[in-house]
């Protein structure tokens, strides 16, 4: 049943992560693996999150600065103008708190060698996408750009 693939895509993940040496936690009983990458931006780092829930594997990518209140508007532009060109995944802010997210997911394949390009593809795309779009999301903050100009030097 689904459980079974749940479990296996986890121990899959830790596998990956083992062989390649990564730092990780996991918490298996609730499905959830951590990860802090650095990035090359700014933002310095992203805390990478697998969570295995209901047969669908989520990978988040939260970095450690929350958006202050009257930035969120903005920033929510940003991302509003960025999601709407992505293809996998997008970007998250929690209006409430000002949590930044980058989310994706990974999707499960019967082929080995597909399943470990899947993970690997998973694991590094939010650090790719804060890397790409971070620098855009600060300028955006810091009010020295407006969303669409900050879009415009993608």
């Amino acid at each position: 049943g689904e459980e079974m693939i749940t479990t296996t895509l986890f121990e899959k993940f830790e596998q990956w992560l083992n062989e390649n040496k990564w730092e990780y936690s996991s918490r298996e009983n609730a499905g959830i693996i951590e990860i802090d990458m650095g990035l090359k931006c700014e933002l310095k780092q992203c805390q990478v999150i697998v969570w295995m829930k209901e047969g669908q594997c989520v990978v988040m990518g939260r970095v450690p600065i929350k958006a202050e209140e009257d930035a969120r508007e903005r920033i929510a532009e940003y991302f509003c103008r960025v999601n709407y060109g992505l293809y996998s995944g997008h970007f998250d802010l929690n209006y409430s708190d000002g949590e930044i997210r980058y989310k994706t997911y990974l999707p499960e394949s019967t082929d080995p060698e597909a399943q470990r390009e899947n993970i690997v593809e998973a694991l590094i795309r939010p650090a790719m996408m804060f890397d790409a779009y971070g620098p855009g999301m600060m300028k955006v903050w810091r009010q020295e750009k407006d969303p669409a100009q900050a879009m415009e030097e993608m």
